[in-house]
């Protein structure tokens, strides 16, 4: 998948702003950011040994509501991959994976109370730096989010929180990889900090 077909899949997800308005519903843009626990989950014969690592990932999102019900897709730019303690002849290698993805999450949430909406859907994701020394093995992954936003009050009510944990299903091996039968595979918790677009009340 493209980022031209991501961005094409965003367009269609993403209703206008004249059509929420028309059908009584409500949306809004916000901004995103905010840093991830990134790991590799490891099948097959291999000596290495996946451990987390520090990422981020960095984008924009599309709220739209009806009652105590949301979608929101994101655009977003995420690095993820871990870390792998590979055991070599007579020595450890510590190698930093640098998996960078466009990821097009699509959320469907249900809010059981003001300001709280707990949220899940598929994440689609193309590598734009797939087979590249310290790349992903494939430019597609496909993963499944569940993850909970809140919205805070009062001073800070354009600012909302997201907590998500990413489960990708799509083998990410680079062709370098050690091993015998070798399927990674991303995991992801994810945070970060949204700033809301709200329209202005009349």
């Amino acid at each position: 998948m493209r980022i031209k077909q991501l961005l094409f899949m965003l367009a269609l997800v993403c209703p206008s702003v004249v059509f929420a308005q028309t059908n009584a519903l409500s949306g809004h843009f916000g901004i995103k950011a905010g840093p991830s626990i990134t790991r590799l989950a490891l099948s097959g014969v291999t000596t290495s040994v996946p451990k987390q690592k520090i990422d981020f990932s960095l984008g924009a999102m599309y709220q739209l509501r009806y009652k105590n019900f949301t979608v929101q897709p994101e655009l977003l730019y995420s690095k993820e991959g871990g870390t792998l303690k590979v055991q070599r002849v007579g020595r450890t290698e510590i190698v930093r994976n640098n998996f960078s993805y466009i990821a097009l999450p699509v959320l469907f949430g249900w809010i059981p109370t003001e300001g709280i909406a707990l949220q899940a859907g598929p994440q689609f994701s193309y590598a734009v730096n797939a087979g590249s020394t310290y790349g992903p093995g494939t430019k597609n992954d496909m993963g499944i989010v569940i993850g909970a936003h809140y919205d805070f009050l009062d001073m800070l009510d354009k600012f909302s929180l997201q907590v998500r944990y990413i489960h990708g299903l799509t083998n990410v091996a680079p062709a370098t990889a050690t091993g015998i039968d070798l399927n990674y595979r991303n995991r992801v918790l994810q945070v970060a900090f949204v700033y809301n677009f709200y329209k202005k009340k009349k």
